[in-house]
């Protein structure tokens, strides 16, 4: 990996989302289906935020009604505001903003379309290949 490297050479491409009405067994069921720890979060045809596997643990501790009878949904638990870059942005300085915001997911968009997702695990792995792990 190089200081030239970009946020799209390194992202998850083509991540699963869902839509900020769904409901939080939606969610965990994605979650868990596909074993993957965020899902980015759309209004409409807006990136607007990230519900965390996390999220909802910790929902669930604190008493928070996850089940199929619930109305709890989406964007009652999503982290609004989710950071978002281009696909040419520098790794380096989205790493610096991930670091310094106390973030552990980049949506990567171009023209409103999620080309893709960066996160802390994935930063962890890139670190490891630099380091010479397997």
């Amino acid at each position: 990996m190089l200081p030239s490297t970009t946020i799209d050479e390194v992202m998850s491409p083509y991540p699963y989302s869902i839509e900020i009405d769904a409901h939080l067994t939606t969610a965990r069921s994605m979650l868990t289906q596909f074993r993957i720890r965020h899902l980015p979060v759309r209004d409409g045809d807006k990136w607007v935020g990230v519900v965390t596997e996390q999220s909802l643990d910790m929902a669930q501790s604190l008493g928070v009604d996850l089940s199929v009878s619930s109305n709890v949904r989406i964007r009652d638990l999503c982290r609004h505001n989710a950071y978002s870059v281009a696909p040419g942005a520098p790794l380096a300085h989205v790493l610096r903003d991930m670091a310094e915001r106390s973030l552990d997911s980049v949506l990567v968009v171009k023209d409103g379309k999620l080309l893709g997702i960066f996160t802390a695990t994935d930063a962890l792995k890139r670190y490891a290949d630099v380091l010479g792990g397997k």
